[in-house]
């Protein structure tokens, strides 16, 4: 897995819900886990011609409580289906377990974020180590990434990913037992 995300930045302020701003409400109810579904409707509820405009390793930034609301995955999922990441000020605790679910690249506690940078900026963010560097405006930060367990799961493509690895790590053992 590639840490480094360099790309466009696409900013988006405070309170964005998870159901209506960042994914379609439907998509929970359906239950639909499938990225390459829920990446065309991406930030539909703020900007619905978001999905056509972004490209693999640009990168969401965002304000306070990125997320809000249910803590439905879906929204990350659409994330992942475009190959973005994500630096926010701040997410809330469950859509931050499901980031880490989907197997997302994030940044948060990023305070004062958002300042730094503006839409169309170009960026390179270091998601393992929390580098963070607007290439446009010559700012360069330095965020708390992620600990190195959460690191793990993200690599691995998510929790279902993690655990499968995990499981077969556990029958290899059993199996070199018997």
């Amino acid at each position: 897995m590639d840490w480094v995300y360099k790309g466009k930045c696409w900013k988006f302020g405070d309170n964005l819900g998870i159901d209506g701003d960042v994914m379609p409400l439907r998509f929970a109810l359906e239950r639909e886990l499938d990225p390459a579904v829920l990446s065309p409707f991406l930030m539909d509820g703020v900007d619905p011609d978001f999905s056509n405009k972004v490209s693999p390793g640009d990168i969401i930034v965002a304000g306070k409580r990125f997320g809000q609301g249910n803590p439905h995955i879906q929204g990350f999922l659409g994330i992942i289906g475009h190959g973005l990441g994500l630096v926010a000020e701040t997410i809330p605790r469950g859509s931050f377990r499901n980031a880490i679910n989907a197997g997302l690249p994030f940044l948060t506690d990023c305070d004062g974020v958002t300042a730094d940078v503006e839409t169309g900026d170009d960026l390179e963010v270091n998601f393992q180590t929390g580098e963070f560097r607007n290439l446009s405006r010559d700012i360069t930060r330095q965020f708390q990434p992620l600990g190195t367990q959460l690191q793990t799961i993200i690599e691995a493509g998510g929790w279902a990913p993690n655990l499968e690895k995990r499981l077969a790590k556990l029958r290899s053992n059993d199996s070199a037992i018997t």
